[in-house]
């Protein structure tokens, strides 16, 4: 058994990097042969994303063709990355070779003819799509009846973490993004401390900006991803941006609260309905701050078994797969 492997992979991005190690550990686990697709091929057991013909030569190679966790169908960050999504799905049917989206979400797609193409993709019986969110699930459920809820693939990778490491950090920030800078002067009122890691390269300057109004401590290097995941561990308090933070939060009961984020609010809708740990803009958390410190989400147990399930479901698939191939 062989499969081709991708997703948003090798950029420094923290949650994709652990979506990446949860489906190698996987894979290595069960013994299935993989080739990954990366920004440039390293090994002989890689393959650059952006050479065609290297992806097409994987994937006539393989058995099936796994997208690995993350929000990569949608249209709101770039059209063009949906569309090189979306052709890749394309060739490996035409392949005919199953594609398994394994811990995806889907939308929001706002062109009509993204819309009809991410359709298409999700109607094709080849096609098995696992969301990791309520939204997308019930929407490729009516149009597939392969559609299984998902884990978050990150979530393999958090179940081998055994022991936490000392809470050093009083609260951490990760960023995104600067408007109204001057909103992050509230967190003074709260934390005597503030330390903030940005978890992936494209919110560095941002972070940099946050820090010096805060006079705070900055990560400038997101690359690192063993550095960034231990800060965030050894937080008392995570306030971010972006979604991956919050997930390890919610995982190992540290308060959080997700800023901005509708990917994030879509994912804890299957494990609670508590609405304050989700705002639209750092000026509500003084209302939010004492129910969140008081009472945490800790969602180990629920994920872990959701995960286990998950990649059991996988694992199936992968074996059907194979036998229909030898047949």
């Amino acid at each position: 058994m062989k499969v081709l492997l991708s997703g948003y992979y090798g950029y420094g991005n923290l949650g994709d990097e652990l979506m990446r190690m949860g489906m190698e550990d996987f894979l290595k686990k069960y013994k299935i042969d993989y080739t990954i697709a990366l920004p440039k091929r390293i090994n002989k057991n890689s393959v650059s994303r952006f050479n065609l013909l290297e992806i097409i030569g994987a994937i006539f190679d393989a058995d099936a063709f796994i997208y690995g966790g993350g929000g990569l169908l949608q249209d709101v960050t770039s059209t063009r990355s949906f569309l090189y999504y979306v052709t890749t799905i394309y060739i490996s049917l035409l392949m005919g070779k199953p594609v398994i989206l394994f811990g995806n979400s889907f939308g929001p797609v706002k062109r009509p003819f993204n819309r009809f193409l991410l359709r298409r993709v999700l109607k094709n019986s080849k096609v098995y799509p696992f969301p990791r969110d309520l939204v997308s699930y019930r929407y490729a459920k009516r149009l597939n009846k392969n559609t299984e809820l998902s884990c978050d693939p990150a979530v393999r990778y958090l179940e081998t973490i055994q022991t936490l490491p000392e809470k050093r950090f009083e609260a951490v920030l990760v960023p995104r993004k600067v408007e109204n800078i001057g909103k992050y002067d509230l967190l003074k009122k709260y934390f005597e401390k503030v330390t903030v890691c940005p978890v992936q390269n494209s919110d560095v300057e941002a972070a940099k900006k946050i820090a010096q109004r805060l006079d705070a401590e900055v990560v400038d290097n997101p690359d690192d991803i063993q550095n960034v995941l231990s800060i965030i561990l050894s937080s008392k308090f995570v306030i971010s941006e972006r979604f991956h933070p919050t997930l390890i939060a919610a995982y190992f009961g540290i308060p959080f609260i997700s800023l901005e984020n509708s990917k994030a609010e879509r994912f804890f809708k299957k494990y609670t309905d508590r609405k304050e740990f989700f705002a639209k803009d750092l000026l509500d958390f003084p209302q939010r701050y004492e129910k969140i410190a008081q009472a945490p989400l800790y969602l180990k147990t629920q994920m872990d078994k959701e995960c286990d399930e998950s990649f059991r479901k996988l694992y199936k698939i992968l074996i059907r797969i194979k036998t229909l191939n030898t047949l």
